[in-house]
């Protein structure tokens, strides 16, 4: 071979192989190492979670024995709604620290630590709790500053992730009829009562809600959004059972009134409204596609069936529909 291309392959060689390692350490210097958890547990073996902030209080039990989770009220514990509820024992099994900025805190304070913004305990089934504590968001706003008692040290957590527990204080996941996620506007909403038939509409999908019709007309505008938002996630008194024995008896055979709320991605929900309950504060309900029996507020009913008796028109839409004399 030619003297002179074998000290061209062997040059090519060296700084192909040089490039490589240059590359390979260069890409393992880099590399974020895995995380540290702020503590670690099983998520099945998680039985209370209580969660402050902002002044308010969430605490929830599982039952010795049991997997349903229950919130816990002055009168009565109620089971929580699974759509919002489900996979938050996995997210305080383990929360994912961002960063140790320092092994030890000098001014709690100026965290938001002392006092802090939210005050976490976990359970688990043998009696070890752990607490954390949270304080401000930090600068950049994408985590907040965090402690866990009896460790020293000052961590961050993901902002984002922080948002979610607050909320187990600020709005419990109580039961509801349904829930429509906010990625999943509302499209249309009938409502019969009586054989009256009304159907709100939003057809152009930009919150422009008419009274559908011969000729459509605006809803009031300032009443709308409540109701509107009421039946984005429908208010639970209580669940009757698990299963209704005779549908009859609650009324729900043939009921009074029937609501269809379709949305954009999913198949539209349907509730049908029966009897009121003994003390009269209350009305018997169904979701179709689900076996349990509910209850819901009378008051909240009054206002569902108003959408059939009298349709909620803006002011200038009602005077075009008021009968002439």
């Amino acid at each position: 071979m030619n003297i002179r291309l074998t000290i061209l392959l062997v040059f090519v060689l060296i700084l192909f192989g040089g490039a490589f390692l240059w590359f390979q350490y260069n890409q393992s210097v880099e590399r974020v190492p895995n995380q540290p958890w702020l503590y670690k547990v099983d998520d099945n073996s998680i039985v209370h979670i209580e969660v402050s902030h902002d002044g308010q209080t969430g605490k929830y039990d599982k039952k010795p024995g049991g997997t349903t989770w229950y919130i816990q009220n002055a009168d009565q514990d109620t089971p929580v709604f699974l759509d919002k509820w489900s996979g938050t024992p996995l997210l305080l099994s383990g929360p994912q620290v961002r960063r140790v900025l320092a092994q030890t805190i000098d001014n709690p304070a100026s965290y938001g630590l002392d006092p802090p913004e939210s005050v976490v305990k976990v359970t688990e089934r043998s009696g070890i709790t752990y607490e954390f504590h949270m304080g401000d968001a930090t600068p950049d706003g994408e985590n907040q500053y965090a402690t866990l008692i009896g460790d020293p040290q000052l961590f961050t957590l993901p902002q984002i992730w922080a948002e979610v527990i607050n909320k187990l204080a600020t709005r419990p996941p109580y039961v509801r009829l349904y829930y429509v996620n906010s990625d999943n506007p509302i499209a249309a909403i009938g409502v019969e009562h009586n054989g009256q038939y009304v159907e709100y509409q939003d057809p152009l999908g930009i919150q422009e809600w008419i009274v559908a019709g011969e000729t459509d007309l605006p809803v009031a505008p300032d009443q709308w959004p409540e109701i509107l938002e009421s039946l984005t996630t429908p208010p639970v008194s209580r669940i009757v059972s698990s299963e209704i024995d005779s549908p009859a008896k609650y009324g729900l055979e043939q009921p009074q009134t029937r609501v269809e709320v379709v949305t954009m991605r999913e198949s539209p929900f349907v509730f049908e409204l029966g009897t009121p309950t003994e003390d009269g504060q209350e009305r018997y309900a169904k979701v179709k596609g689900r076996q349990e029996l509910f209850t819901v507020p009378a008051s909240w009913v009054q206002m569902v069936e108003g959408l059939a008796i009298k349709p909620i028109y803006s002011p200038e839409s009602a005077e075009v529909v008021a009968p002439t004399g």
